[in-house]
């Protein structure tokens, strides 16, 4: 049984606050990574002194302004060489058991591809950890329907697919799956929690950044028509956003999300530790799904960390 190669970026631009975990969760990993690279965009708040230290431990360090969240990415796994490749941005973490777990499904797999896992999604404003179903990739089409910061796509795919569009700044995380997707990349859902991912929020810049970033994707995957619908559904569900947040009901609102909207499958208070965090979800971990049953679609014809659907 050979060894999987695991390779792991992380990017980052003034992440001091957060870095220090993001990296100690790699190099913490019960399987530890190949290579681990890191690429700084030029941080100007202690972040690249906190890089400096862990440099002995890290196999590429990049410190140089880029274009961009994707152009970062993409400098990073051109860089990797490992059977596998995930992306981890500075404010998030890795479980202790991540890498194991998708070094195990790639080498089940009979035709790697993409894998992706669950988000342990961290609000730390309201103190509460919530994990979401696995998701699922077959609706790529509508929206990003799988959490990029918990998902692994082979080396191989890469080379023969090509890497992110440096020209989006949050929607790039969708287009490249999506282009996997509608070229018949095998995906393959793991039915673990694999990373926490800190939900912070986002500014109204971002949100109108991502809207029409969103309906260009529609545009250049979707037929005419059914392109149209997804556009009217993202205005109407603009406007009802903005309708409860005028009504102060942002809260409610929230909460009613995260119970019903997106059928959580638990959650729990966050006392600041994600050392108790992955204990406690450590005790309900599901056994690995068979890869037998990663779909191999068909084309179909009709990132920040972008689109992930929270």
């Amino acid at each position: 049984m050979r060894d999987i190669k695991m390779s792991i970026v992380t990017v980052c631009l003034n992440a001091a606050g957060t870095v220090e975990q993001a990296l100690d969760s790699v190099l913490s990993q019960t399987c530890p990574p190949f290579e681990y690279i890191v690429i700084d965009g030029g941080s100007t708040d202690g972040t690249r002194e906190i890089i400096e230290r862990y440099r002995p431990r890290l196999t590429y360090v990049v410190l140089e302004p880029d274009e961009g969240i994707y152009d970062a990415f993409n400098k990073g796994v051109a860089r990797a060489t490992g059977d596998v490749v995930g992306i981890l941005n500075a404010d998030d973490l890795y479980a202790p058991w991540t890498l194991e777990t998708v070094a195990e499904a790639y080498r089940q797999s009979p035709d790697p591809g993409v894998f992706y896992g669950k988000l342990a999604v961290v609000d730390e404003a309201r103190c509460r950890w919530t994990v979401y179903p696995v998701g699922d990739h077959r609706r790529l089409t509508g929206r990003m329907s799988i959490a990029h910061p918990a998902t692994f796509v082979a080396r191989s795919v890469y080379d023969r697919h090509g890497l992110f569009d440096p020209s989006f700044r949050v929607s790039g995380d969708w287009d490249l799956m999506l282009r996997f997707f509608r070229w018949g990349v095998p995906f393959c859902p793991i039915d673990k929690v694999l990373t926490a991912f800190r939900n912070s929020g986002v500014s109204s810049a971002y949100s109108e950044r991502l809207f029409m970033e969103n309906r260009r994707i529609h545009k250049d995957a979707l037929p005419p028509l059914a392109a149209f619908k997804a556009t009217l559904k993202m205005y109407l569900k603009r406007w009802g956003r903005r309708w409860i947040d005028d009504l102060g009901l942002s809260e409610c609102y929230a909460r009613y999300r995260d119970s019903r909207l997106l059928c959580a499958e638990v959650s729990g208070a966050f006392d600041g530790s994600f050392g108790r965090l992955w204990e406690a979800l450590s005790h309900r971990r599901p056994s690995m799904p068979s890869t037998a049953s990663a779909s191999k679609k068909e084309p179909k014809d009709g990132r920040r960390r972008g689109n992930e659907v929270l």
